[in-house]
């Protein structure tokens, strides 16, 4: 598959081979707690050489359930990954870190989401993409609403690191961003438009 670009961002699919050097970096945010702080997870304590054949084993695994990206600048800078997961009952949920300090609040998260959300939507059969963020996390909020997600309020998580939780609920709609039904074509567990 092909990065699908964007004005200043790319899209690689996961289903492509991954470098080295793109699994170290990903490695180096899996143990930053500055990182990790807002999508709820903890540092792994994973060494390298586990980290990367668990990455690698992931990468050998079925891909019918989500759609997994990392996110290049137009430089071919890595610096973050985005996916929407349990694709399933038509819906999904989006997952996004921007894992490089540097590239924060610039905008550039907020264009991989735009990115991603018309990609699932005019690939699959989903009809509403949702995602859960941190109460104190109005930053993401308010980039999720500029994407087009609205808020649905509060609502009880759990996660294997933090225990049970409160997060914002909120999603966006086929609907919403105006793209029509699509005839739909199955290709495993995932309908892909023709």
């Amino acid at each position: 598959m092909s990065v699908l670009w964007g004005a200043r961002v790319g899209l690689k699919p996961m289903q492509d081979p991954i470098t080295d050097a793109e699994i170290g970096k990903l490695y180096r945010w899996s143990r930053d707690e500055n990182v990790l702080r807002w999508s709820g997870s903890t540092p792994t304590d994973l060494t390298f050489d586990e980290f990367r054949a668990r990455l690698r084993n992931e990468h050998a695994s079925s891909f019918d359930h989500r759609q997994t990206y990392l996110i290049l600048t137009r430089a071919g800078e890595l610096i973050g990954r985005i996916g929407c997961f349990a694709m399933e009952s038509n819906e999904g949920e989006l997952g996004v870190v921007i894992g490089e300090p540097s590239a924060w609040g610039k905008g550039l998260g907020r264009e991989a989401i735009q990115l991603l959300v018309k990609q699932i939507f005019e690939t699959t059969a989903l009809e509403r993409i949702f995602l859960y963020t941190f109460p104190e996390n109005v930053r993401a909020q308010k980039c999720f609403a500029a994407c087009g997600f609205r808020s649905l309020g509060v609502a009880r998580r759990f996660s294997p690191d933090l225990g049970e939780f409160d997060g914002i609920e909120m999603e966006i709609t086929r609907q919403e961003v105006n793209l029509p039904q699509n005839h739909t074509e199955t290709h495993g567990n995932i309908s892909k438009a023709l």
